[in-house]
């Protein structure tokens, strides 16, 4: 059985800042720890507003909580040519106890090398036994297009130390796509149906069967990395609250367990 997370970012109303303008968390995550513990997971892949964007006792609730830290998921940029921002997120990953941190560069062709050189810099001030996964998400990251992927994480770093990842809502084509550009980069999934005409996130028991598809799609290229559910139904309605969406993501979990566990 694979590893499952729970992205913390499904639980977060302000995850878009349509709360708040500066993304600050709406949401004090301790808070909901003991409710995240009783689900069917290995972990949290962990918004960086719930850590970076809290005070030091909210930190230490998070960090000393039931549920571990396996992702710390950033939103840092690489177009600066100043490393402070990436060095200070460096540390906040050390200090999470995390063992990788999603990331994603920039959406500037002409920046392509530069953000391969700066992600290598980045590499080697996170702990050595920390990987970097690019989310390469489509519609800000050059690294949408996996041939660029492939070309930024080459000159960052050898596949143990730079990744990729994958999301669920990906057509076939560039799944494959993904697969015979990165290979074995390709670590973790992003468990993400979301439509972003509307902003609405279905049920797993909806897309049950497209979802089954994927999975054995990704066994077949030979993945057997981790998945974090990132987003759930309830997204920018009146549900939109812990406690609704929790029991959402409790749902869609026991889906994509039974999917997982199924050889």
């Amino acid at each position: 059985m694979p590893e499952v997370l729970l992205g913390t970012v499904a639980i977060e109303p302000n995850r878009w800042g349509t709360i708040r303008p500066d993304r600050s968390p709406s949401t004090r995550l301790s808070d909901w720890l003991d409710r995240i513990a009783t689900l069917p997971i290995d972990g949290m892949e962990v918004w960086e507003g719930h850590l970076a964007g809290v005070d030091d006792a909210e930190r230490a609730r998070v960090l000393g909580g039931p549920v571990p830290v396996r992702i710390y998921n950033t939103y840092v940029g690489f177009d600066d040519p100043d490393d402070r921002h990436r060095r200070s997120v460096a540390a906040a990953v050390a200090e999470s106890g995390a063992r990788a941190v999603k990331f994603n560069v920039g959406n500037d062709p002409a920046a392509e090398a530069a953000y391969g050189d700066r992600l290598a810099v980045w590499l080697d001030d996170l702990p050595d036994d920390v990987t970097a996964i690019c989310e390469c998400h489509a519609g800000i990251s050059i690294a949408e297009d996996p041939t660029v992927a492939a070309r930024i994480l080459d000159t960052a770093g050898p596949p143990e130390r730079a990744q990729a990842l994958v999301h669920t809502h990906a057509d076939a084509a560039l799944l494959d796509a993904t697969f015979d550009a990165l290979g074995e980069r390709v670590t973790h999934v992003h468990v993400n149906h979301l439509d972003t005409a509307t902003f609405t996130h279905p049920t797993l028991a909806a897309v049950e069967d497209e979802l089954g598809a994927t999975v054995a799609r990704l066994r077949d290229h030979g993945f057997t990395g981790s998945w974090t559910l990132e987003f759930v139904t309830g997204v920018l309605t009146a549900d939109d609250h812990p406690a609704a969406l929790l029991d959402a993501a409790a749902a869609d979990l026991d889906v994509l367990v039974r999917i997982l566990e199924d050889p």
